[in-house]
């Protein structure tokens, strides 16, 4: 019966060769038990080290919807006359709307002049803050500005400073100060444009 069948066996009913398929030097599916195994310890580590450094450092609170304490202030500037504790922001807690900044002046000191890209709060909790506003040399304030006439802002404790961006701004201390400066958004050196006197 086997001998007289006409059917052609398996290997010879296509006359035509096969289509060679192309090589992939990468494939990105795990094709064999081990390449799964390797994938699903991959995830787990990654999984693992999101969640150590959530709970250490709480880099995701900024944009976490459920109520916490932030850890301790870094300190992000310390001088003979200046420290600087960011209590939210990018160097914080990674926050990218605001930043918020508890700064303390031991002595008479000046900080750098600055054109600020962000609009600033800032609460003087003790003593006396003094900030330039513009600058007498025309060619030295904003081209927005360049018809405003300088002034200068004091404020003592209790008072709030409102520095919107874009304007020249010097602060100065005659004496010790402490204050509280929120900056919208989190402030950044490349948002400060520093000048010189």
């Amino acid at each position: 019966f086997f001998a007289a069948s006409t059917v052609p066996a398996p290997a010879t009913r296509f006359a035509a060769a096969p289509i060679p398929m192309p090589r992939m030097a990468f494939c990105p599916i795990p094709h064999t038990a081990r390449d799964q195994v390797w994938l699903a310890a991959g995830v787990g580590i990654g999984l693992s080290v999101a969640w150590y450094l959530r709970q250490r450092d709480g880099w995701d609170r900024a944009y976490s919807t459920t109520p916490c304490v932030l850890r301790e202030p870094p300190t992000v500037v310390k001088t003979a006359t200046m420290q600087i504790d960011e209590i939210a922001g990018g160097a914080s807690n990674g926050e990218p709307r605001l930043s918020m900044a508890h700064v303390r002046v031991a002595a008479a000191t000046t900080e750098a002049i600055q054109i600020p890209d962000f609009d600033e709060y800032v609460l003087v909790l003790n003593g006396v803050m003094h900030v330039d506003v513009g600058h007498a040399d025309v060619a030295k304030r904003p081209r927005r500005f360049a018809r405003a006439a300088p002034v200068l802002l004091v404020a003592k404790s209790g008072e709030t400073f409102w520095l919107p961006r874009g304007q020249r701004y010097k602060y100065w201390f005659p004496g010790a100060c402490e204050y509280v400066a929120i900056c919208m958004p989190a402030f950044h050196p490349s948002r400060a444009t520093l000048q010189t006197e």
